[in-house]
C-alpha cells in the first residue's frame, strides 16, 4: 500500500532539458494549439499563478478559453501549467509545492531506486496540501497518496522542481548514506560543474554527515556501481574501480590482480544485445586469466547480503590472485 509520509514517479517523459521539467525536443504536444496564455505559462517556467497570468495582460476570459481548449490546464485552485510539463512534476504542483529528494534528482538524471512515492518540497507553513492527481481533494494519511512531504525549512530556486543541491539536503534526511553516495556520484559525473558548489554544501550540512559526504567522488559510471562501491570500500580488501584491461575495455571493478567484478544496470535484461557483449567480455576476460563475478542490479539494491557473500568467499578462495 502506498502512504502518506511526512518526512519517484515511475514515469518518463521525452525531456531534453530536464532541469525546466517541460519538453524542448518536440515543442507542443500533437494537436494542442498554442495560445498567448500557454505562452506566459511556459515563459514562467511551466507553472503560473492567476495573478501572474493576470499581470501579463490575460483576463480571466482568457484564462477560462485556454483550459477549455487544451492548451493550459488548472492544476489547482489558482494555479496553471500544461502537459508540456513532466507528469511527476505536475503532481507535485498539484500538491502544493515541488520535486525534491529521490523525485527531483531522477529528473536531473541521477535516478537509482524505483521509489513509489512522489517526494514533494513544501513551504514550513504550507497547508491545504491536495492530492496528486486530483487537485480537489485534500491529503489526509487515510488517502494512500503516496506522497512524501518535505517541510521546507530553507528558500531554494525553482518553480517546479527544486535544483540539485536543495533536492540533496532533503535526500540526506530522508535516505540512508549509500543511496545518498550513489546518487551523488552519478549526479557530479554527469555535470562537473556542480563541485565547487557541492565542496561549499558539505559545510552547510550537520557535522554527523560531512565525515562520509566528503568521501563522494565521481568515478563510478552508474548509481549502482557507486552502491557497491559504498558497501564495499571499507572491508580489507584491494579494490579498484574502472580498471582499463588491454583488447578488453574497462572494468567496473578489480580485486586484487585477477577478480573482476561487473554490476549491471536496471536496464540490463531489457537488452539482448547487451547481454551477449556482457558475455563476450567475460569470455576474453577468462582467457585472459581473470575470474569473473557479474551482479544484477536487483542483487546489489534488494539482495546485498548474498553479493557480499559471494565475494568475500571469492576472496577467501584466492581468486583475486
Amino acid at each position: 500500500m502506498r502512504l502518506f509520509h511526512y518526512c519517484g514517479n515511475p514515469w518518463q517523459w521525452p525531456v531534453e532539458r530536464r532541469d525546466s521539467c517541460t519538453m524542448t525536443t518536440a515543442g507542443t504536444r500533437t494537436g494542442i494549439r498554442s495560445t498567448p496564455v500557454r505562452a506566459s505559462v511556459t515563459a514562467l517556467g511551466g507553472l503560473a499563478a492567476t495573478f501572474e497570468l493576470h499581470a501579463r495582460g490575460h483576463s480571466r476570459h482568457d484564462i477560462a478559453a485556454a483550459v477549455r481548449s487544451g492548451s493550459i490546464l488548472r492544476v489547482r485552485q489558482g494555479w496553471y501549467s500544461h502537459h508540456d510539463v513532466h507528469p511527476s512534476a505536475l503532481e507535485a504542483a498539484r500538491v502544493g509545492g515541488r520535486l525534491t529528494c529521490l523525485s527531483a534528482l531522477d529528473l536531473h538524471g541521477a535516478g537509482l531506486v524505483a521509489d513509489p512515492g512522489l517526494h514533494v518540497s513544501v513551504a514550513g507553513n504550507a497547508c491545504r496540501l491536495r492530492m496528486p492527481r486530483d487537485g480537489h481533494t485534500r491529503i489526509t494519511a487515510a488517502a494512500a497518496s503516496g506522497v512524501v512531504v518535505h517541510w521546507r525549512t530553507q528558500e531554494a530556486t525553482g518553480r517546479l522542481l527544486l535544483p540539485p543541491l536543495a533536492a540533496i539536503r532533503d535526500l540526506i534526511a530522508c535516505q540512508p548514506a549509500d543511496i545518498v553516495s550513489a546518487l551523488v556520484g552519478v549526479l557530479l559525473r554527469q555535470r562537473p560543474e556542480l563541485w565547487p558548489q557541492w565542496r561549499e554544501f558539505i559545510s552547510t550540512v550537520p557535522v554527523v554527515h560531512q565525515p562520509w559526504l566528503l568521501r563522494i567522488d565521481s568515478t563510478c559510471e552508474s548509481g549502482i556501481e557507486g552502491l557497491f562501491w559504498f558497501r564495499m570500500r571499507d572491508h580489507p580488501i584491494s579494490l579498484r574501480r574502472q580498471v582499463a584491461i588491454p583488447t578488453v575495455g574497462r572494468i567496473d571493478f578489480l580485486v586484487g590482480t585477477k577478480l573482476v567484478v561487473e554490476v549491471d544496470g536496471a536496464e540490463y535484461h531489457t537488452s539482448p544485445e547487451r547481454f551477449e557483449a556482457d558475455r563476450r567480455r567475460d569470455a576474453m576476460l577468462s582467457s585472459l586469466g581473470y575470474r569473473v563475478l557479474r551482479f544484477s542490479y536487483a542483487q546489489v539494491m534488494f539482495r546485498w547480503p548474498e553479493v557480499e557473500l559471494a565475494l568475500l568467499a571469492a576472496v577467501a578462495r584466492g581468486d583475486q590472485h
